[in-house]
């Protein structure tokens, strides 16, 4: 039989928190990339508004921006992640 989890154990804390920064780490590295490229891609648009493969590649990287902010709601937030699988305060 398991012994119940001690929430405020810190080192319980540590080891969830590295394993969520593992779990979330490709996300976070997709989501860096696609805000960079959305960034240079938004530049060029700028710089020739009529490129029309620009301005499909700056709605197909927002559109993928959107949808990673969806599925991970914490990527956009204001809070820190952990806030979202920390025990509740008190």
């Amino acid at each position: 039989m398991m012994s119940p989890t001690d929430y405020w154990d810190p080192d319980w804390l540590l080891e969830r928190l590295h394993k969520f920064r593992k779990e979330v780490q490709h996300v976070e590295r997709e989501y860096l990339e696609l805000r960079v490229l959305l960034r240079d891609a938004e530049a060029a648009l700028r710089a020739d508004p009529e490129d029309g493969k620009m301005r499909v590649r700056v709605n197909h990287f927002r559109r993928r921006l959107e949808d990673l902010e969806r599925r991970h709601t914490w990527i956009s937030s204001d809070k820190a992640r952990e806030m979202f699988w920390s025990p509740p305060a008190g």
